[in-house]
């Protein structure tokens, strides 16, 4: 008895184990329990660690792209803040003023530094990234020295305020140029530089 319940356990052993051998084309040996396993961890499935790293820095570049994308578009939009504001001056004007100003000043920064996150990226993987992402550094280089120059806030009414006024136009219009070489390298980069949305 003890005998026959040792044969069915052999015999239902050898069929689990059997089992890969029959999906197995013939001739071709059955894998071990963790083949693989080291790729998959290092590389990703069927990716070389070259492949691996190339991706990554793929997936870096378009994180870059659209934060940097991200803090051009509200630089954009505290300006046309200050932009909206002209008109008689008041205390609630000045405080918004302020606040517009130094949020717009604080994006401008945030967007500069995430171009130059995107230009050392781009320097060893996209080498034509590279010139599209200095002019957009040097434009916004040049909108961040025009905004410091203007003074707070720009509602002081006559001359000044039209002088400010058009300075944050001229502002307005580089932040676009920016985006448009933002835009340019990502191309370069293989990268769609439009958000992913909900």
């Amino acid at each position: 008895m003890h005998r026959a319940i040792l044969l069915r356990s052999l015999a239902a052993a050898a069929l689990g184990a059997s089992v890969p051998a029959l999906a197995q084309a013939p001739g071709q040996p059955v894998p071990a329990a963790d083949a693989g396993r080291t790729e998959t961890a290092d590389a990703g499935p069927g990716q070389t660690p070259r492949e691996k790293a190339a991706a990554q820095a793929a997936d870096q570049a378009k994180k870059d792209v659209d934060v940097a994308g991200i803090h051009l578009q509200v630089a954009r939009l505290y300006l046309a803040g200050l932009h909206g504001l002209a008109g008689a001056p008041s205390t609630w004007d000045r405080e918004h003023g302020v606040a517009l100003f130094n949020q717009a000043q604080n994006a401008l920064s945030d967007a500069d530094r995430q171009l130059a996150e995107l230009q050392g990226l781009a320097q060893g993987n996209w080498p034509e990234a590279r010139d599209p992402l200095t002019r957009a550094r040097s434009t916004l280089d040049r909108a961040q020295g025009q905004l410091r120059a203007l003074s707070v806030p720009l509602l002081t009414g006559g001359g000044q305020d039209q002088a400010g006024q058009s300075v944050i136009g001229e502002i307005y219009k580089s932040l676009d140029s920016s985006r448009d070489e933002l835009s340019a390298a990502a191309k370069a980069m293989g990268v769609d530089p439009k958000l992913r949305t909900p």
